[in-house]
């Protein structure tokens, strides 16, 4: 093909970078495997080739950043902003053809590779900030920031595949029609009928575990996960979500055992009579209480 711009050069690479790593890349590789005639004109652009994988990884970070952008001024809950970002961030790669995978590149020089960290933290930043505040509005479920985030970015450094245009756009909108499901909350939050709670304490069935959280108490969860069902021996567990700056444990939290699961979920538990206590999640700052365990709130 023939060079059109300084960008398009960029994606040209980066889809040689993706396949053969950045080390020892050639101009001959470049024009081998990306059909990109008139080398020496794209090669009065760039430095050097360091520079050249450089811009590279940097082109993948500003698109993704783009892509939070238009999620983070998209109107809607959390999950509505996830799949404003989802669906930007795989039609900028339609149109490039690739993200490259944010990893240590020993090729490049270490002044480059601290951008290339700086940028990448940037995105993981924004984007765990967005998983947070869905976790806090309940139209996310509570999972591990960092795994959910590997999960997502490593859908996105996929390289397009497809034929046509048309069948990638179908196969990406499949893509992303999975990931809300697999991160949305398994059932809608609702509202709590009291509201006007300004402490809660909560406690497990011997006592030796007891906490609180200071009200407004707004957000009720029905969860029918794997997890929960284990746990509590039941259909679906009814759990109230709260920031963590909210809950404070009174007595007994050396009791309290947790488990983590496979998919890094996490439920805790009294050691000593074995009844469900909550559940803190530093990642989140959240914490997950059993509404059966808080006194004065409404569990139905």
């Amino acid at each position: 093909m023939r060079i059109q711009s300084r960008s398009d050069t960029i994606d040209a690479v980066a889809r040689v970078v993706a396949r053969h790593g950045p080390a020892g890349i050639r101009w001959s590789t470049i024009e081998r495997e990306a059909g990109i005639s008139h080398a020496s004109r794209a090669w009065s652009w760039f430095q050097d080739m360091p520079a050249l994988v450089d811009e590279c990884y940097s082109r993948t970070a500003q698109g993704l950043e783009e892509s939070l952008l238009r999620a983070e001024t998209a109107p809607g809950n959390a999950l509505e902003k996830l799949a404003a970002f989802l669906v930007g961030a795989f039609e900028t790669r339609r149109e490039r053809g690739q993200f490259l995978a944010f990893q240590p590149v020993e090729e490049l020089s270490p002044p480059r590779r601290k951008r290339l960290r700086e940028r990448e933290l940037m995105v993981l930043a924004r984007l765990k900030r967005l998983l947070s505040k869905g976790q806090r509005d309940g139209s996310l479920a509570l999972r591990h920031a960092d795994s959910t985030c590997a999960m997502i970015l490593a859908c996105l450094q996929v390289p397009v595949t497809a034929d046509t245009a048309a069948e990638q756009q179908m196969w990406d909108a499949e893509i992303v029609e999975l990931l809300l499901a697999a991160l949305a909350e398994p059932h809608p939050t609702e509202t709590l009928v009291r509201r006007d709670v300004p402490i809660a304490q909560g406690a497990c069935a011997c006592g030796a575990v007891r906490y609180e959280l200071r009200g407004p108490l707004a957000i009720l969860s029905h969860c029918q996960c794997s997890l929960c069902r284990k746990h509590r021996e039941a259909t679906l567990a009814r759990c109230i979500s709260a920031p963590l700056a909210a809950f404070r444990w009174l007595e007994g939290e050396a009791s309290v055992t947790t488990y983590r699961g496979a998919s890094s979920a996490q439920r805790s538990f009294c050691k000593v009579c074995g009844s469900v206590t909550a559940t803190v999640d530093e990642d989140s700052g959240t914490v997950l209480c059993p509404s059966a365990n808080l006194q004065g709130v409404p569990s139905q």
